[in-house]
């Protein structure tokens, strides 16, 4: 390895929707700064240049999934992957940032130096591993492992004879036209490829274990492409973000207070469709909305492929695989020439990356999480955690504020090293997951990987945008936050 080590005053870990986001904020209040961008992948865009399945797409808005310094100006406001990734890539070189860019570059690791003030990064790149120093790293690089999804062990896997496939790796040649596909899931990646492979091929079988609570509701914002036409891209678009933020709050509150009644039109929404047999039987979760992520179809069209008979769910646990197919315990066989397991994702704290201070590795489920944002007692590290229950950039774009002006008063202080350290207060405080009130499984199952809330802020992560806002707004001197 080349023990050269060049130095940046800012390295951002990752390149798609929120370290694009991080650049532009950093390139617009601190243009002093220099900074590099490292992405493992061969492209930008993150999650949008990954997933490659049929029919991907986002199930928010792209009035609040997109950029406030980028109006979204096409028809459609639930976007496809590929008009999100081209959004992505027109943004990177409206901002010049291309040239901060180095594709095909994965951290291995970062050990923060006291003596130094800086973070010092192993990098893997096309022509080796390399060092690059730092004074403040942010780190972008999502939440879960791009390298694999969720894959459990199904009984018989081996007997299959067909193709099984996870969404994650979808092969670019495989053709589902005239056979019979089987896709194991319930969520959002699920609910996306019953329709879009249910076009072409003979029959699709959604195998869920359990439903989820799915919204049925337009592709297209009539509204929204009124009020552009009235006051321009830039206007309507502040406007209908405004609108859906206030929206997506006030039905989360509502669906947590008054679930019963919140159930009602989506339940409704489905029977009009394919009936309240159907809708009792497969889509009524166990669970209450929102425990879980609500899932959107465009347009009902999944449930448009069940009624027109080219797509049908089936509700049980799974007993085996079999030689050409899906044995559920009630007996019932899913024949299939193709199984796809949407069954979720893989998560990884800050991606995989081997953390230390001075070369004692930091275990970062023994820390508290400040504000949602940083870690106790780990210095001049910054992570981007988007919205649960709403979209993504409306919450990282609140991160990005505060960061850019934690940079001003460090700034303003002098200060080489920011440090958020417990008081004495805090000591002792109970430990609450880092995320509460969700069941998904992705979630629960590598909760005690990260960082714990406490009983008091800002040692708490809220997903609720108003108390977010107001949290990463306070005060700088806090009593929490060391400067040095």
């Amino acid at each position: 390895m080349d023990r050269t080590i060049e130095r940046v005053d800012v390295v951002i870990v990752g390149a798609g929707l929120s370290g694009i986001a991080a650049a532009v904020e950093l390139k617009a209040k601190h243009p002093e700064r220099s900074f590099v961008m490292l992405e493992a992948r061969a492209d930008i865009g993150g999650t949008w240049d990954l997933f490659r399945y049929p029919g991907i797409r986002s199930d928010s808005d792209m009035f609040t999934l997109g950029y406030s310094f980028k109006p979204w100006t096409a028809e459609k406001s639930i976007a496809s992957g590929e008009a999100i990734l081209d959004y992505l890539k027109e943004a990177a070189d409206d901002y010049d940032l291309r040239s901060h860019i180095r594709l095909e570059h994965r951290v291995l690791g970062a050990d923060w130096s006291q003596g130094d003030c800086s973070w010092t990064l192993e990098v893997a790149g096309p022509t080796g591993r390399t060092l690059v120093a730092c004074s403040y790293l942010y780190m972008a690089a999502g939440y879960y492992d791009h390298d694999s999804g969720h894959m459990p062990e199904f009984p018989g896997q081996e007997a299959f004879r067909g193709l099984i496939v996870h969404p994650q790796r979808w092969p670019a040649d495989l053709d589902c036209t005239g056979k019979r596909v089987s896709v194991i899931g319930s969520g959002a990646t699920a609910i996306t490829l019953v329709p879009a492979l249910a076009r072409t091929a003979s029959k699709v079988t959604m195998v869920q274990r359990s439903p989820s609570y799915v919204a049925i509701d337009s592709d297209v914002d009539e509204q929204a492409n009124r009020l552009r036409a009235d006051v321009g891209s830039q206007e309507a678009f502040k406007r209908v973000r405004l609108r859906n933020l206030q929206d997506q709050q006030a039905k989360y509150q509502f669906a947590r207070t008054d679930p019963q009644a919140f159930k009602k039109p989506l339940f409704d929404d489905i029977e009009k469709i394919v009936g309240r047999d159907c809708r009792e039987k497969h889509f009524t979760p166990a669970y209450e909305p929102w425990d879980q992520r609500l899932c959107l179809v465009p347009n009902g069209d999944l449930f448009h492929a069940i009624r027109d008979g080219k797509a049908e769910v089936v509700t049980g646990h799974i007993e085996t695989f079999t030689e050409s197919g899906i044995r559920m315990t009630y007996g019932e066989e899913v024949p299939a020439d193709v199984i796809v397991t949407a069954t979720g994702l893989q998560l990884v704290t800050l991606g995989k990356i081997r953390f230390s201070m001075g070369g004692e590795p930091i275990d970062f489920s023994k820390t508290f999480t400040y504000k949602g944002v940083a870690f106790s007692g780990v210095p001049n590290l910054l992570m981007a955690f988007g919205y649960l229950n709403s979209s993504w950039t409306l919450r990282l774009e609140l991160i990005n504020q505060f960061w850019s002006s934690l940079l001003t008063r460090m700034d303003e202080l002098g200060a080489a090293v920011v440090t958020p350290v417990l008081r004495d207060e805090d000591q002792g405080m109970s430990r609450e997951p880092w995320i509460k009130d969700v069941s998904s499984g992705y979630l629960v199952r590598h909760m005690d990987e990260m960082p714990a809330q406490g009983d008091r802020e800002p040692w708490v992560n809220p997903q609720v945008h108003e108390q977010l806002k107001r949290l990463l707004s306070g005060p700088f001197e806090d009593g929490v936050l060391r400067f040095a």
